[in-house]
């Protein structure tokens, strides 16, 4: 009887950290309106290869280094033997070759903001000087609540020494329209905003923010009943204000996390120059856990503050905060689990809310096979209050629901919320049920 041979057997394996290997030239091609200069960074670590294994492994990080320098579509990589005058032993020529960005691109899509979508439509000049400065003008219309047009110029200095920490510096000129229509008011912004952002690693990885922005902003009112605690802040006034952004996230997950940890913060100071003066907080933090199985826990929380920096000013109604809602308190309307003037919510000068959650897929996930894997059943329980960190006059509420991952950031809820504590002044939905869409939920 014939034996046949075992071909895996037979096979060679080799290892490639054992294979001498140096690489002498490193080329990238397709750079029409590009400088040399911009794509330099890319070849450093190429030259400290000292095996087949480090210049496979150097070459994979370069074309993910050229990709993110945002001035390429497309990046194939080619390792060749070295063939050019005095080629080493052992040499290799590594050659990068790039479809650069047309002069010209334009995109239009949707986003989910919190509890909106919008439409939004971009044309962008990427590259102009070669050096990856791009020009943008942006344009977005929300279902609910803000619309804008926006002016932007930015340039990265990812090819400089400083390429671990991802700096970028950009300026805006923007117009937006902010609509509060459960508190019958509207504002108009008209600014500039100046950004400086970058990431640092020690000692934790965290990303950072920091801005100037300088707007006129016009407040002007929905309804001609409204009342005197929001007439009174109508009419444009200049803002002058600086801000500080951080965000520290582990998570592995940012739809449904099984574990990690998120924190973001927002910190605002205003009184530079113009007639509004205050200093806010808005912090968001939640930790997620394995429990057993496929059970997921989940503790959230949500703290905002706003005080005046002088006796002189009055607190912006347009920067106060509105507890209540599908993203911070659950069974409850936007805002309304807040201060009320004359039946209208007026926004809170501080507000807190918390929320621990039992997460888990859907019974049978199996059966639904990877769409399955894009919904979540959850327990939940909400609380929050306003204008003070006390228990007392909490608000508490519970329930049950349905979550949808849409795309890789946002979720759709689909909740039957039991409001368990609630005052007289306090909206809550009347049949129970309450839909939410967003990328941040209590």
């Amino acid at each position: 009887m014939a034996v046949k041979p075992n071909r895996a057997a037979n096979e060679k394996k080799y290892d490639l950290e054992k294979i001498p290997a140096r690489v002498d030239r490193v080329k990238v091609s397709g750079l029409l309106r590009t400088h040399n200069d911009y794509v330099m960074k890319a070849a450093e670590g190429l030259f400290s290869a000292k095996n087949f294994q480090d210049v496979m492994l150097e070459s994979m990080n370069a074309k993910s280094y050229l990709h993110e320098l945002g001035i390429f579509k497309d990046i194939y990589v080619r390792v060749d033997i070295s063939r050019g005058e005095n080629p080493s032993p052992n040499g290799y020529e590594v050659t990068f070759t790039g479809n650069e960005l047309s002069r010209v691109v334009g995109t239009f899509g949707t986003e989910v903001g919190q509890n909106e979508g919008t439409l939004r439509s971009e044309l962008t000049f990427p590259n102009i000087f070669g050096r990856g400065e791009s020009v943008s003008l942006q344009g977005s219309y929300s279902s609910t609540r803000a619309n804008d047009v926006t002016l932007k110029f930015w340039k990265s200095f990812f090819h400089t020494k400083f390429i671990k920490n991802r700096p970028e510096i950009s300026f805006s000129i923007f117009r937006r329209l902010d609509r509060m229509d459960v508190s019958s008011f509207q504002t108009s912004n008209l600014g500039c905003i100046a950004d400086l952002s970058l990431h640092t690693w020690f000692p934790f990885k965290l990303t950072h923010s920091f801005q100037y922005e300088s707007s006129i902003r016009d407040l002007s009112l929905l309804n001609k009943m409204a009342p005197f605690k929001i007439r009174e802040h109508c009419g444009p006034k200049l803002a002058s204000l600086l801000r500080y952004s951080v965000i520290f996230d582990e998570r592995d997950n940012h739809v449904f996390p099984t574990e990690g940890v998120l924190i973001r913060s927002v910190n605002e100071y205003s009184g530079l120059g113009g007639n509004i003066a205050y200093m806010s907080n808005s912090t968001h933090a939640e930790v997620s856990f394995p429990i057993i199985g496929s059970l997921v826990g989940q503790l959230c929380g949500r703290v905002g503050i706003i005080k005046e920096t002088k006796n002189t000013t009055t607190l912006p109604i347009n920067n106060l905060f509105y507890c209540g809602g599908p993203l911070t308190l659950r069974g409850f309307k936007y805002g309304g689990a807040g201060p009320v003037e004359e039946g209208t919510p007026i926004g809170a000068q501080t507000y807190w809310s918390a929320g621990l959650h039992l997460w888990a897929p859907l019974p049978f996930n199996r059966v639904f096979k990877g769409l399955g894997d894009n919904f979540r059943t959850h327990l939940f329980c909400n609380v929050g209050n306003f204008n003070s960190f006390s228990l007392e006059r909490m608000r508490v509420a519970s329930g049950l629901g349905l979550a949808f991952k849409l795309g890789d950031r946002a979720r759709i809820e689909l909740n039957y919320c039991i409001p368990l504590r609630k005052y007289a002044n306090d909206r809550v939905e009347k049949n129970n049920f309450q839909f939410g869409i967003g990328y941040e939920f209590v």
